[in-house]
């Protein structure tokens, strides 16, 4: 029995997962979409997306207003934030992220980049679709990753100060809107924000035990 018992607290162990609660604040000019996964790509997770139009949910543009995403992440994942513009003028990002009782922000520093695939929006405004999964993939694994160069904080014309966003977070140059392409940014989530977390298999593993303990002590008491 005692054998047992040690298997079943070894696997409480194993299945033991490490996650982080994640609060994502963030707006584009003009598109963007959130995901998470390892480092080359091969397992990403979607998060969501803003407006598909011009207009904004509230205020007069897309970029307008930040929305706000709240999604864990698994120990050693990174962040990843797709970005495409309309073609016009101006284009970038901003972002404040809170993990772990701290707070990523966008900025030069932190976060890496990529150009990618054709623009979804220029390639067809009715639908605006967010690249998919595989054609990311393909692009993030073996990528050569740039440094990401900030454009001013939050604050700056045109956009001015976006509600909700720390105000030394950094608009970032994203491709530009003569390249017809949209861009890839990534940062790696700090491992020292990642707490342990019990799996629903843990607690199994902890009810088994407490029931084989049980049945010890009845034995002993007959």
């Amino acid at each position: 029995m005692g054998a047992i018992a040690s298997t079943s607290l070894l696997t409480v162990g194993a299945v033991e997962a490490q996650a982080a609660a994640i609060k994502a604040t963030v707006t584009a000019d003009n598109f963007y979409g959130i995901f998470y996964g390892n480092e080359d790509g091969s397992a990403l997770n979607f998060v969501g997306r803003n407006e598909t139009g011009d207009g904004g949910s509230s205020g007069g543009y897309n970029w307008s207003q930040a929305e706000t995403w709240d999604f864990q992440v698994n120990n050693n994942d990174y962040l990843y934030l797709v970005t495409w513009d309309d073609g016009r003028v101006a284009e970038s990002w901003i972002g404040e992220f809170e993990v772990g009782g701290k707070t990523i922000l966008s900025g030069a520093d932190d976060w890496e980049y990529i150009v990618g695939g054709d623009n979804p929006y220029l390639t067809d405004k009715s639908t605006n679709l967010l690249p998919g999964n595989e054609e990311l993939s393909s692009l993030i694994d073996g990528a050569l990753w740039q440094d990401t160069i900030s454009i001013g904080k939050n604050g700056i014309k045109p956009w001015r100060t976006i509600a909700g966003v720390d105000e030394d977070a950094d608009w970032l140059r994203t491709a530009s809107h003569t390249e017809g392409s949209y861009t890839i940014f990534r940062t790696r989530v700090p491992a020292e924000d990642v707490a342990d977390v019990p799996e629903p298999a843990s607690m199994v593993g902890l009810l088994f035990v407490g029931a084989i303990a049980t049945t010890m002590k009845r034995k002993r008491q007959a």
